[in-house]
């Protein structure tokens, strides 16, 4: 594994990809610590810049994972890793480990803004820091899901959509709540919807189509039996199911001077699960 991890770090340096990715975090976060704490708001609390600082995510997550399998892929190099005397649990890891190395090098040069703001009296370094660890492990996470749609195609310009795409929709979804409708067959509909979409997540992961029909009817059926039996119990399932990817209200409980230890599981259970999706990935990939 610690062959794979210097060898990412070194792709990451002398391709660019690494200075461009840490140039670009740096940039957006300089500006808006500028605009937030120094010069326009005047504001004590370094938090709301990094509330504020999600384009970092929408720039660094593709340039980052958009390469990681879906070029090997392409260039068939990814056939030597998979015939390597290693596990794919270790090439997985090695690769993200190299990832998050990277990002967290920008995290690291604006862990000092606080420290900068210490002369204007300001008291809440402890929340700045926590809000900085949260702002982290959500970029964490992201990267983690970022490399697992690398891993399900070769098309590195795929890759990147898809990357912006889940990173849209966990920041945005809370602004969807009061637009989805409260009614118990909205929510079912919902339900349905998620089904397919289930299935359609099977049939990549598989490449076996009766695997994903047997997925959506299931749990179609299951969801239209339930709503024969007791529609009621649909009732808020459609924004419960959405909280489920509300990435930006779990980092703002931070921003706002809340440290929680859901929120922090939050992250790393979403970190968790993309490396264990790119596992089963790779893992198919290997055996097809």
């Amino acid at each position: 594994m610690r062959a794979i991890y210097k060898r990412e770090l070194r792709s990451y340096a002398v391709s660019m990809t690494g200075a461009i990715a840490i140039a670009v975090a740096l940039l957006i976060m300089g500006l808006m610590f500028r605009n937030y704490n120094l010069s326009t708001y005047h504001l004590l609390t370094f938090s709301y810049t990094l509330n504020n600082s999600s384009l970092v995510f929408y720039i660094v997550v593709p340039i980052l994972s958009m390469r990681v399998f879906a070029e090997e892929r392409k260039l068939k190099t990814d056939q030597l890793l998979l015939t390597a005397p290693v596990s794919v649990g270790q090439i997985v890891m090695g690769k993200y480990l190299a990832l998050i190395t990277v990002f967290a090098i920008p995290c690291v040069i604006t862990g000092f803004y606080p420290l900068i703001m210490l002369r204007f009296g300001k008291e809440t370094i402890k929340w700045d820091y926590s809000a900085l660890l949260a702002y982290f492990l959500m970029g964490c996470a992201y990267l983690a899901i970022g490399m697992f749609i690398s891993s399900t195609t070769e098309n590195v310009i795929i890759a990147a959509i898809l990357s912006i795409l889940f990173v849209f929709v966990t920041q945005m979804i809370s602004n969807t709540y009061t637009l989805m409708s409260a009614s118990n067959f909205a929510a079912l509909i919902f339900l349905v919807i998620l089904a397919v979409l289930a299935g359609f997540l099977v049939y990549f992961m598989t490449k076996n189509y009766w695997a994903a029909m047997i997925t959506i009817s299931g749990l179609s059926a299951a969801w239209l039996i339930t709503y024969a039996i007791k529609a009621s119990w649909f009732s808020g399932k459609t924004e419960a199911v959405m909280k489920v990817l509300d990435f930006a209200t779990h980092f703002n409980d931070f921003a706002n001077g809340s440290f929680t230890i859901p929120n922090l599981l939050y992250f790393i259970s979403a970190g968790a699960i993309g490396i264990i999706l790119t596992i089963q990935s790779v893992l198919k990939r290997r055996w097809s």
